[in-house]
């Protein structure tokens, strides 16, 4: 099911677009707020799912024993502990992989998107610093891009059914709308150019902020499919 109109969007687009236009972000720089943006949420679908999986533990207990009856004969704190130890594990290695990808999208972005300081976000600097400190740089500098997606995707940490399945949520939505993004603006930095002309940066940003916090997303609630009443007619 489509939720055309997300309230907790619109709510992010406002935040990061008014910091956008009041800051007078360039291009360059919002490709790298994006790119933060993508980055937090994905660590905090991570960290949610970590969380719920551990918090969850006793109650999916009996799914997990369906799958694999050895855990039967395993106490209860054992139980627990390891739940939270292959939780915590699993968690990290998507945590690691999520980060590797993220960097390969930075250094695509040092080469078409190159802005100061160019020793963090230029093609010779992104590849030779640490990850870290081009992150932390943009936290301080670009956040309101950041909080906005959180805001408008809340329910991606909260309203997932399956724990396990929240670590890959991120390729389902927010990947898939960076590259929406990527794809969509040349098409809109020239639609802009051709109405705003010398004010074309700041309107293509507005623009790809709508994609980013205000296209359609399928619901997570409801998810199971409604049972027929006509199955239960007997006429």
């Amino acid at each position: 099911m489509k939720t055309f109109i997300n309230i907790y969007g619109i709510v992010g687009f406002g935040l990061a677009s008014v910091f956008a236009v009041i800051d007078e972000w360039s291009l360059p720089e919002f490709c790298w707020s994006a790119w933060l943006t993508g980055l937090i949420y994905v660590w905090a679908c991570v960290a949610a799912s970590v969380v719920k999986i551990i918090l969850t533990g006793k109650v999916d207990r009996v799914t997990y024993e369906e799958r694999l009856p050895l855990l039967r004969n395993i106490s209860s704190g054992a139980y627990t502990l390891g739940l939270m130890v292959v939780g915590v594990l699993v968690g990290f290695l998507a945590f690691q992989i999520y980060s590797y990808l993220f960097g390969f999208y930075g250094l695509f972005l040092s080469v078409f998107a190159e802005m100061e300081p160019l020793s963090l976000f230029g093609r010779n600097g992104f590849i030779n610093s640490d990850f870290y400190t081009p992150v932390s740089y943009l936290v301080v500098h670009f956040w309101p891009m950041a909080v906005g997606a959180l805001i408008a995707n809340w329910e991606d940490f909260i309203l997932h059914e399956s724990s396990w399945r929240g670590i890959f949520l991120p390729f389902h939505r927010e990947i898939l709308r960076m590259h929406i993004l990527t794809l969509a603006l040349p098409f809109f930095s020239l639609i802009a150019w051709a109405l705003f002309r010398d004010a074309y940066q700041p309107a293509t940003i507005v623009l790809l902020m709508g994609i980013l916090y205000l296209l359609p997303r399928k619901a997570l609630r409801n998810n199971k499919p409604e049972q027929s009443t006509d199955a239960a007619d007997p006429a």
